[in-house]
């Protein structure tokens, strides 16, 4: 790779106030500093040498899906929903948001489908989020720039759609979302097109849809009116539709139809993947089912320069079913009698189980220091019905390894961890603390003493609600505090510690009044006597807050890292101080190549920039891992867009951070060779041979006591997920626990 040029001689003044060196006795706390100039872009790296053009671009190989889940017009009854969360294997609904037209607007101005509050899935979705069921979000608005259906349900009632009616019914998204239940901010909405896949938005008849969508997403994830949350934009289309839309924004969601039926796209008959002998149940074995995820190669447009790049879907629909489910007289209606047979059924699959907040299972933490690589792994458990003895949807942990398991930090249905919560373990470089949320985002500890895990349910602030998507970071320091930070319903910034052997203080607002973007991650590292966190403001920037020990805390002091604000809003953030010097924040740009900005003392913040080639894309809603070898190396490990872990290595030279091309680390082998034997029952691990890496999971890196690096992803097959595992070097095969 070719050396970036020198810096130039005259010093950059800081972008953030000096502070003291690490170690250096602490002055008095400082007011907040008033936000810097932004500083100077980086100089131009030294051009490539030219290479040959590339091929056509051809789209990444289809995957399996992890779960299956059914969607309809009208919600049906409660106790209907139950009895069929128990009876079959489906584990997610669609649910389609409607309500009244926006105060001051005519009805016309929607659609029919979208305005009339007919379908009660608004009123039915709370209890079924609370019998296990995953969701995902529709919302009907316009599939056509022009009146093309006698069915004004989905069309322009006159004329064409524009700018500010994509506005508008953002608006009546949010609206409804905050009358009905604050609970789902932020949560992902399909919005729904009918067209065909024949439809170019790329042409000129369908500019004014093109635009009425983009409009719709820009005020989509914007707070407001009123009270109303931001949400985040998505697309249940033909995938290849969605090309336009992606190219604007990429880390657009999309729920794809592909309907894998030929006579008009629906059937009545019970045919594979449906298993005759139980038709509400999805028959995962092979050969029976044949259900993929196709990716949607985003070309650019004719003319354009950009790599295309492949975007996964969140889901599917695969079939349209239009006689009962459960077909009258099957066996299962005389044992559940409230699963009425009901009809139509729309069937999908999906990578993760709740597509409102898509998340793959498991979450993983790494757990390094020890002999053998270990990894704390968080799995759905379905919840339990009856009485004393039942259990709500919960997450259970396992702390997993090469030899044997354990001891796993305890949950319980009373203090049960939320599905899907984020797990973080410190200090990363051995860990003895693992943090998670319970239900509603209350944070818990469990501190590992003499082989046990300690629980200890962190202190709250009555009024203070954690936000929908969570964000959860910590550190510790030399002294041994520990550092708790997350992003309250109100979008500020809260920390919280405990010393050594202390109890929790109770959270306070940390870097003053600043709001955090709704969707953004959160980083934290500890270097020296600071704690350093990052994150995107409103504005979609970095930011970087700190607490230096000493100071007032939780401290108001925080800078704006770089205005150009070049990453995605929602995509995962990583920081790192692999010296007392020296402070790296990493994350995903808009590009979709990975992005590093560093800080030294007493230079101040080099703004983001992208790390390896244009073509170097990675998936945008994947998180990405990165840990510290040495003060003068880092490593990072990233999916592709393509679903390949790739390794950067971050070195220090001169003072700078320079990143080499990154380096991709073998493919997990389709299937097992023909001599392949399995190993005992009793292995908490075996070789690892057909999964497929989840394009909305975790990563995390860890080291041994032997110095060898180990990752491990999310990783899924039909019906399974499972914590891959493998070492950065070596020959050895991926692994997964069991």
């Amino acid at each position: 790779m070719a050396q970036r040029p020198a810096r130039p001689a005259a010093p950059r003044p800081p972008s953030r106030p000096a502070r003291p060196a690490v170690g250096a006795a602490p002055p008095a706390p400082p007011p907040a500093p008033a936000r810097p100039a932004p500083p100077a872009p980086p100089p131009s790296p030294v051009p490539r040498p030219a290479q040959a053009p590339a091929g056509t671009p051809v789209p990444a190989a289809r995957i399996a899906p992890y779960l299956f889940g059914f969607d309809r017009a009208e919600a049906p009854a409660p106790g209907w929903l139950t009895e069929l969360y128990d009876a079959s294997n489906l584990r997610f609904a669609g649910a389609y948001i409607d309500g009244p037209p926006v105060a001051g607007n005519p009805p016309e101005s929607f659609t029919i489908s979208a305005r009339r509050p007919v379908r009660h899935w608004m009123d039915r979705l709370p209890a079924a989020t609370a019998d296990g069921w995953g969701t995902v979000f529709f919302y009907i608005g316009y599939s056509s720039s022009h009146d093309t259906s006698a069915d004004p349900s989905t069309h322009p009632p006159a004329g064409q759609p524009t700018p500010e009616r994509g506005r508008l019914h953002a608006q009546h998204i949010k609206t409804i979302i905050g009358d009905r239940n604050p609970g789902w901010a932020g949560g992902v909405v399909m919005v729904d097109n009918e067209n065909s896949d024949k439809l170019d938005l790329d042409s000129r008849p369908e500019q004014p849809l093109r635009d009425y969508y983009l409009a719709l997403c820009e005020e989509l994830v914007l707070p407001g009116p009123g009270d109303a949350p931001p949400m985040r934009p998505g697309f249940y289309l033909h995938s290849p539709v969605a090309v336009p839309l992606l190219r604007a924004r990429p880390d657009l969601f999309v729920w794809d139809v592909e309907i894998d039926v030929n006579d008009k796209g629906s059937t009545n008959t019970v045919i594979p993947p449906f298993d005759p002998a139980h038709p509400t149940r999805i028959e995962v074995g092979e050969p029976h089912t044949l259900v993929t995820l196709r990716p949607v190669l985003v070309a650019p447009p004719p003319g354009g320069a950009a790599p295309a790049w492949n975007a996964w879907p969140v889901g599917r629909q695969f079939r349209f079913y239009v006689d009962h489910m459960p077909q009258r007289g099957s066996p299962i209606t005389r044992v559940r009698r409230s699963l009425t047979p009901t009809k139509p059924i729309d069937f999908d699959c999906a990578l993760v189980h709740n597509p409102a907040f898509p998340v793959a299972e498991p979450r993983v933490t790494a757990f390094g220091g020890r002999p053998d690589p270990q990894v704390l792994r968080g799995t759905f458990a379905e919840p339990v019905r009856g009485g004393a003895t039942g259990a709500p949807p919960m997450m259970r942990l396992h702390l997993l390894g090469l030899r044997r398991p354990g001891p796993h930090p305890e949950t319980t249905p009373a203090l049960a961890a939320e599905p899907d919560a984020p797990i973080v373990a410190v200090p990363p470089e051995r860990p003895t603390v693992v943090f998670s949320q319970l239900r509603g985002g209350v944070p818990v500890e469990w501190r590992l003493q003499r082989g046990a895990w300690v629980r200890t349910v962190l202190p709250t602030l009555t009024g203070i609600s954690a936000r929908r998507i969570r964000a959860l970071a910590a550190a510790r320091q030399s002294d041994r505090s520990v550092h708790l930070f997350t992003v309250s319903s109100g979008h500020r910034l809260y920390a919280q510690r405990r010393p050594a052997d202390g109890p929790w203080c109770e959270p306070a607002p940390m870097a003053g009044d600043l709001r955090l973007h709704p969707f953004s991650s959160l980083a934290v590292a500890s270097r020296g006597r600071t704690v350093e966190v990052v994150f995107l403001d409103r504005e979609s920037r970095l930011v970087n807050a700190w607490w230096s020990r000493g100071g007032e805390w939780p401290g108001k002091a925080h800078t704006v890292v770089d205005k150009a604000a070049p990453l995605l809003p929602g995509g995962a953030l990583v920081a790192l101080a692999p010296t007392q010097e020296d402070l790296l924040a990493l994350g995903i740009g808009r590009d979709l190549r990975l992005h590093l900005a560093d800080y030294r003392a007493g230079r101040g913040w080099e703004p983001p920039r992208p790390l390896g080639r244009p073509e170097d894309r990675l998936t945008p809603h994947a998180r990405f891992a990165a840990q510290v070898v040495t003060p003068e190396l880092v490593e990072v490990c990233a999916l592709t867009h393509r679903l390949h872990p790739v390794v950067y290595q971050l070195r220090l030279s001169e003072g700078s951070w320079q990143a080499a091309d990154p380096r991709p680390l073998p493919a997990i082998p389709p299937r097992p060779p023909g001599d392949y034997r399995p190993p005992a029952p009793d292995s908490p691990v075996e070789a690892a041979y057909g999964w497929v890496f989840n394009p909305f999971g975790d990563a995390t890196l860890g080291r041994t006591t032997t110095g060898r690096s180990f990752v491990t992803l999310a990783a899924n097959t039909i019906g399974k997920a499972a914590a891959v595992s493998r070492f950065l070097d070596g020959n050895e095969e991926w692994w997964l626990y069991r």
